[in-house]
Order: structure tokens, then C-alpha cells, then sequence
């Protein structure tokens, strides 16, 4: 936008971080000290650059002013403002009417959806370019979502968003690898089932406190029959077609999978199905995911905090059945 500008003003761009706050205006056209428009490349190139830094900061160091999560609230604030539309949440919401604590995990979205447009709710998004960044990327004291989990976050304001009237809703998959902000003000915990079933057949699970890995090990605990044998009756029940296999790790601070421990976790884990009965080709991906994907930070201002890495030593299954998931 800044190196397409012919005036002053082409190139703002406007932070909204409320439904309530003040909206930061920040302009990145590269700007001559008559104030003209800069046409140097390399003097407009070190000007855009410094703007975005400015930017950068600008949006790194909001805060909210007030509890919670209100996604909705943001979006009718920000429909007031001309121009594309750029979304960083976690979509993790916790104010009615789109309250995740209330609305079930195994609930249809789309009724969500119907419920949100009769209430009167919805924004005013027409003809509006959304992209939406981060959603279902927790935080903090906030359990990370399983993938159904981040899915329905997706489908959730995919929907909101194409219900508003939008020309187009986008989720874009480019956070940064950094930690994704924490709120300094309190917001509720969303909860995450350890188990999802549909019609009594699995969906997803998380196999956590029934596995209890020991650190950088992929052993099975002695009892770990007890949790596997019910998911290959279940896979013969409800004709399960395949299922995924993932593993994960604690963060150790090192970035290091240490011999691929998540992929042996996982592993592990699909051969003790396969000893109790389940079809090889009931197998889906095994695959692991280190620890990219933690349930909750296991390291806290540098210091490792084991009763959260063992919730984060796991495994998780997701099952796919004929005619859809």
C-alpha cells in the first residue's frame, strides 16, 4: 500500500483493538520533507520500512480495556472503518452471544451462525475484504485446541463473516513463530474435552492422563491397554474408516525433538492398536508434531514447569468415518 501511494493518506492503516478503545491511526506513505510523496525508491524503501516497524510496535503493545474475549464486538467496530480488514484473534471467544464456554464443541456452526444473524448481531461487513490471522492459536492459561477444535474456530468466523455480507472471508496460516500475545486483563478459560464423540462414536481424543509418558520416553505406562482396547472396539462399532495418529512433546526451550520422541510416541501407539485388534488399514497418518502445538506453556518465564509438560506428553487420535468425520 505505502510503495502505491500518490498522496498523502493512500496508505493508512487503522488499529482497532476494542469495541470500546481508541483506534490508532498510523500513515505509511514515505513522505519528502516539503511533504510531498517520497519517489526515491531507496529513500521511500528505508521510510516504508521504518513505518512498518512503527506499525509493528504500535500493535504489539495494545492492550485490552476490559475482560474477556469479544471477536464480535471488534468486527462491528472495525465495519465502521473504510478499507480491508485484517483480523488477529484466537477467535477464542467468551462474550454471548458467541461464547465459547457455552456453545458445545460438538455443536452444529451453523446454527450458531442463525442464531447470531436473529439476534441482530451480525456486523455490517458488505463488500468487505476479511482475512482473518491466529484463529484457534491459544495462549497463556488458555488450553491449545485440538485440530477439530481449531476447525470449528475457523468455520465459526468463516461463517460470521460470510453471513455479514463480506466479498470475501480468508483465513490466512502465516502467525509468527513468536508467542502469541497474553491478555493482561482477565479472560475466562475456554474448556477443551478430552474426548469428542458424535452419536457415541469417537471424533477425537487425547490420550493424556491415561498414557503418563515419562520425560523423553515413548514407553507405554502399564495400564495403557485400559485406555487403548475401548478405541479399537469403537473402531469396529462405528466403522471407523482410519485414524490419525499425532504425537507431541514438552517444550524443553531447545527446540529439539530429541530423536523424534513424538513420532516414537506415536508409534507407540498405533502398534499397541494394531496388537489389540485394529486393522492395519485403520492406520491412518502417524505422524509428530514436537512441540509446536502445547496444550499449555510448560516453560514460564524461563523456568520449566513439569505439571504442565505432562500435559503436554501426548498423543491424539482423530477418527474418520465413512461419509465424513
Amino acid at each position: 500500500m505505502a510503495k502505491q501511494s500518490r498522496r498523502t493518506g493512500d496508505a493508512t492503516v487503522r488499529v482497532v483493538f476494542s469495541a470500546t478503545g481508541d483506534i490508532t491511526i498510523n500513515d505509511l506513505t514515505p513522505l519528502r520533507p516539503n511533504g510531498q510523496v517520497q519517489h526515491a525508491a531507496a529513500d521511500a524503501d528505508r521510510q516504508i520500512a521504518a513505518s512498518v516497524r512503527e506499525l509493528a510496535n504500535t500493535v504489539a503493545d495494545v492492550r485490552a480495556d476490559r475482560p474477556g474475549l469479544d471477536l464480535l464486538g471488534l468486527l462491528d467496530r472495525a465495519s465502521q472503518l473504510p478499507g480491508e480488514l485484517h483480523v488477529l484473534s484466537s477467535g477464542i471467544s467468551t462474550v454471548a452471544p458467541v461464547d465459547l464456554r457455552i456453545i458445545d464443541w460438538n455443536t452444529n456452526v451453523q446454527s450458531v451462525i442463525d442464531s447470531v444473524a436473529r439476534q441482530g448481531h451480525l456486523p455490517n461487513l458488505a463488500g468487505r475484504h476479511v482475512t482473518f490471522h491466529g484463529l484457534g492459536v491459544a495462549a497463556g492459561s488458555q488450553p491449545g485446541l485440538p485440530p477439530f477444535a481449531r476447525q470449528l474456530v475457523e468455520q465459526l468466523w468463516v461463517g460470521i463473516c460470510q453471513r455479514a455480507g463480506a466479498a470475501s472471508c480468508t483465513v490466512a496460516h502465516d502467525m509468527p513463530s513468536a508467542a502469541a500475545p497474553v491478555a493482561t486483563m482477565p479472560v475466562p478459560v475456554v474448556p477443551v474435552p478430552d474426548a469428542v464423540t458424535e452419536e457415541g462414536c469417537p471424533v477425537w481424543a487425547s490420550l493424556t492422563d491415561v498414557l503418563r509418558f515419562a520425560p523423553d520416553s515413548a514407553l507405554l505406562s502399564a495400564d495403557a491397554d485400559d485406555a487403548l482396547r475401548p478405541i479399537v472396539q469403537a473402531a469396529t462399532r462405528c466403522s471407523v474408516q482410519s485414524i490419525d495418529v499425532t504425537g507431541h512433546i514438552a517444550d524443553t526451550g531447545d527446540g529439539d525433538d530429541h530423536n523424534d520422541l513424538a513420532g516414537r510416541r506415536a508409534r507407540a501407539v498405533a502398534d499397541r492398536l494394531l496388537a489389540l485388534g485394529l486393522r492395519r488399514d485403520q492406520i491412518g497418518s502417524v505422524t509428530g508434531k514436537g512441540a509446536s502445538e502445547p496444550v499449555v506453556p510448560n516453560i514460564v518465564d524461563g523456568v520449566f514447569v513439569e505439571t504442565a509438560a505432562q500435559q503436554n506428553r501426548r498423543v491424539e487420535l482423530t477418527f474418520f468415518h465413512r461419509g465424513g468425520r
